[in-house]
């Protein structure tokens, strides 16, 4: 039987976008996997949206007010069962070998821990590729989220090995990084490797984090993961590219 994967999607008035989002999981080529919806307050037709899918795989649930993305994010680690785990924001797509070329690498060797893979930033139609992203470092991934180089660190394109006992969660004090810490606490001790297949297209809307100095400034905390090696702003500023402030946020490389 196809091992379970969990896909955790936060969306805040995604309404334009969210539909595809879910058709990609639905044109998956590997078929166990669990979507977990989680509607942080959204004051626009999200939840109409979401209710035209029947699928039994769509699980959804709905925050009584706007929380952040670290909040829906972490009901969406609540409600995970999948032994593998991943993020799609809800206004990105999924190409149909995601899930099966990651899983296919964490089955290849079960020292692989962490799966990552090519990334496609397209405008905002999703017409046009912007830039492509292919990570191409390999082992313990810790100092170079540490370090922000960008190897290695896209976010929401990893896969990882999970389980539902895991109390990693999001750190729901930041407004921007979120993911950043959250994968540095992941990453200590486990193996990262990238399937040279796309995994993601990243839709870039425009809402750059250059726009909230002070927000950056307030993500520059202190890694839990045993390191006095804390990023700072301005290399945090060149680690993030863009932030969607409507359907969620994704760290990406610069």
């Amino acid at each position: 039987m196809q091992q379970l994967v969990s896909i955790v999607m936060p969306a805040y008035n995604a309404e334009a976008f969210i539909a595809k989002a879910i058709a990609s999981v639905l044109n998956q080529e590997h078929e166990n996997w669990e979507l977990i919806i989680v509607n942080d307050g959204s004051s626009d037709g999200t939840a109409e949206v979401v209710a035209r899918h029947s699928d039994p795989r769509i699980r959804y649930y709905a925050l009584p007010e706007n929380k952040g993305i670290g909040t829906a994010r972490n009901k969406g680690l609540d409600e995970a069962r999948g032994e593998f785990l991943c993020t799609l924001d809800a206004d990105d797509f999924m190409p149909p070998r995601s899930l099966s070329s990651r899983i296919a690498a964490l089955d290849a060797s079960s020292g692989n821990d962490i799966v990552d893979g090519r990334v496609r930033f397209m405008d905002l139609s999703m017409e046009r590729t912007l830039k492509e992203y292919l990570p191409r470092f390999e082992g313990e991934p810790l100092d170079e989220l540490l370090a922000l180089t960008g190897s290695c660190f896209m976010g929401c394109s990893w896969m990882i090995r999970w389980s539902p006992s895991n109390k990693l969660r999001f750190n729901t004090d930041l407004s921007h990084g979120e993911d950043l810490l959250f994968y540095i606490g992941y990453a200590k001790g486990k193996r990262y490797i990238a399937v040279d297949e796309e995994v993601l297209h990243y839709r870039i809307t425009g809402e750059s984090t250059m726009s909230d100095l002070p927000g950056l400034e307030r993500s520059t905390v202190t890694s839990k993961a045993g390191s006095e090696r804390t990023p700072r702003s301005p290399m945090l500023l060149r680690s993030i590219s863009t932030t969607r402030a409507g359907a969620g946020s994704c760290s990406g490389p610069g």
